[in-house]
This record gives C-alpha cells, sequence and structure tokens, in this order.
C-alpha cells in the first residue's frame, strides 16, 4: 500500500497491527473467546446485486443506542474484532460514532463496505474513530444485471483510499458471478494502488460453494498467484472445495466467529440464519463452548471464509469427540423450555 502522508499515519498503523498481533496470540491460548463477531448495523443497500439475499430497501438503521449495548457484550465476552457490515454499513448515520465506540470497548473494529458512499471526509473521520480494516466488494468493471459493484465507479473512491486511509484495505470479488477476466483486471488495478486483492468462491443460500467454470477457475489462480505473498493460509479450503467439491476441517462457527442480525439474534454464521436465533444478551460462555465442540454437518461444502479464517485458530488442537448433529438441530440443545423471538429495540 502506498505509504501514508505523515509520520502520524505511519506510527497509527503500526500501533494498530501491534495491539491485533497481542490479541491474537493470547487468543490462542483461549479456545472460547470469540475473535469476529459480524454485526448488521443495518439491512438497507444502495445496490441490488442478483447473487445476493443479505439486503433489502427499506429497512430503517438499527438504533445506535441499541448497537452499542450489543457492542458492550460482545465486549463482555472479550471478542477480538466486530465487524460492522449491512446491507450498506456507510448508509447507518453514525457508522462513525459506532467505529469509536467499537474501539473504545477494547475491541478492533472491521467494516464491510461496497465503498459507493465514500468521501475523503468519511474516509479521515473513520481513521481517526480508529478503524483497522475495511473490506470493500468489487466484482467486475462495469455495472452488469447480476453485480453493481463496479470498478470504473470506485475508481475514485479507491483513489482516496490509496491517499488518506490510515486503515488497511482489501479488495474482494466473488468468482462466478459475472465474466472472469473481469475479476482480474479488478485485482490489478487495486494492487497497483496498493490494496490487498482477493476473491471468494460465489455460494448458494446454505453456504455452500456453487462450482467455477474452467475460466472462473483460470482466474482463480491468476488472482491467488498475483497476491501470493499476502494469501492466508486459513484460503487453502478455496482449493480443495474447487478440487475436491469438499473440504475436511472442524468448524468453530457459534464460538470462534458468529454473525449478529439486525434483531440482536446471534446465528452461527450468515448463511445459518436461525441457528441458535438466540439473543445477544443471553449468549454467553456455555453457548460458545457447546457450539466450539459440535460438528456442523454443512461444514463440508461451506464456502464461508470468514468461518474457516476463524477456526483456523483452533487447527492444532486435539479434535476430540464431537456429536454429529444437523445444521438444523443444533438449536435443540438449547433450553427447550424458553424461546426466543426477534425484537428490535
Amino acid at each position: 500500500m502506498p505509504q501514508p502522508r505523515s509520520l502520524h499515519h505511519r506510527r497509527a498503523r503500526l500501533l494498530n497491527h501491534g495491539r491485533v498481533a497481542k490479541a491474537l496470540v493470547q487468543s490462542a491460548a483461549n479456545p472460547y473467546r470469540p475473535l469476529m463477531a459480524h454485526m448488521v448495523v443495518t439491512r438497507r443497500c444502495n445496490l441490488s446485486c442478483g447473487y445476493c439475499h443479505e439486503y433489502d430497501k427499506g429497512s430503517l438503521p438499527v438504533p445506535i443506542e441499541t448497537l452499542k449495548a450489543r457492542v458492550r457484550r460482545l465486549a463482555a465476552l472479550d471478542t477480538v474484532f466486530v465487524t460492522l457490515t449491512g446491507g450498506e454499513t456507510l448508509l447507518h448515520p453514525d457508522i462513525v460514532e459506532l467505529v469509536a465506540y467499537v474501539r473504545d470497548q477494547g475491541m478492533t473494529p472491521v467494516m464491510n463496505s461496497n465503498g459507493l458512499l465514500l468521501s475523503p471526509r468519511k474516509i479521515r473521520a473513520l481513521g481517526r474513530a480508529g478503524l483497522y480494516a475495511m473490506q470493500i466488494s468489487i466484482d467486475n468493471v462495469e455495472p452488469d444485471e447480476v453485480s453493481k459493484k463496479s470498478l470504473r465507479p470506485l475508481l475514485p473512491k479507491l483513489r482516496a483510499l490509496a491517499e488518506l486511509a490510515t486503515f488497511r484495505v482489501r479488495v474482494n470479488s466473488v468468482l462466478g458471478t459475472g465474466n472472469p477476466e473481469e475479476a482480474v483486471a479488478v485485482a490489478l488495478a487495486v494492487t497497483e494502488l496498493g490494496f490487498d486483492a482477493k476473491c471468494s468462491l460465489v455460494r448458494d443460500a446454505h453456504g455452500a460453494g456453487i462450482p467455477l467454470s474452467d475460466a472462473a477457475r483460470a482466474a482463480y489462480d491468476e488472482i491467488r498467484a498475483l497476491n501470493r505473498r499476502t494469501w492466508s493460509l486459513s484460503e487453502d479450503f478455496q482449493l480443495a472445495l474447487i478440487e475436491n467439491k469438499s473440504v475436511s476441517w472442524k468448524c468453530r462457527s457459534g464460538a470462534r466467529y458468529f454473525t449478529i442480525c439486525e434483531d440482536g439474534l446471534v446465528h452461527l454464521c450468515e448463511s445459518s440464519y436461525g441457528t441458535p436465533a438466540k439473543p445477544l444478551e443471553l449468549y454467553g460462555l456455555a453457548d460458545i463452548r457447546e457450539a466450539f465442540h459440535r460438528e456442523k454437518t454443512c461444514a463440508d461444502t461451506c464456502a464461508v471464509a470468514y468461518a474457516h479464517q476463524a477456526s483456523r485458530m483452533d487447527s492444532w488442537r486435539d479434535q476430540g469427540e464431537v456429536q454429529r448433529v444437523e445444521k438444523c438441530s443444533w438449536r435443540e440443545a438449547e433450553d427447550s423450555s424458553r424461546t426466543y423471538l426477534p425484537v428490535m429495540s
């Protein structure tokens, strides 16, 4: 990435990296410490991409005080990273305040965005608030009927980020949504600006990877080679899915990684909504322990990168005996005398 404009910016990045590295080392010793919690701040999005099922056009943002209460609960669970997501995260009117609040609570704020609402003023504000990293999704060069997350309209935003951002920036393309040659063009353009370029596999509503065409596979190999130095070992699962249509691993979702929806309910991941659908304020160590040790039958074909990344922290542990349960049966382990209903505060 291009050098930040000032010594202050360089120091800010080094301090951020050091603080995160320390938290990750400490987390390795505690298997029941959540690494990543994804928290939906709004379902509303300014785009309507054909493969996305995580947005709508009419939802109101979750009130800031409600989100702060959820942040405090995540801090009580000793969470390392809190990823603010949507919908489109930047549509939340108090997003900068929320980033700062996550940081003030001793956690590391991260953000997912399509980037279209970024401005120099917003980039500076997010940096001052303590944002550690932002992932921007770009699937093609020009918008089409499937994906509106495109390089041409985003180039001015990316150039502003390259100049002004004190936080890390990663650009992700979803392979299988369009012309794979355009995904390669996106990767080349963003690495030229100094950003990491990654790709993820298109998946169905249950999180399973959808087979790639030969052209998409070639694009995957090219993007991977382009970023060999920064390609994470935890992303090797993608090769297993591409070549073998399945991957052998132990999913720690619900423990090391989980999603909190706009209603404040905890879900194993973004593809396992409704499991266990327990209010965050009631989600505790017993739930984390159970999720950590249970085997999820959806794991063999799972293409959810965050779940793989968080679970890799414990790949060295003795996996032990686990009870094999169906994905929809996870909730049966909960107290059957209690009913959890979605409530919007």
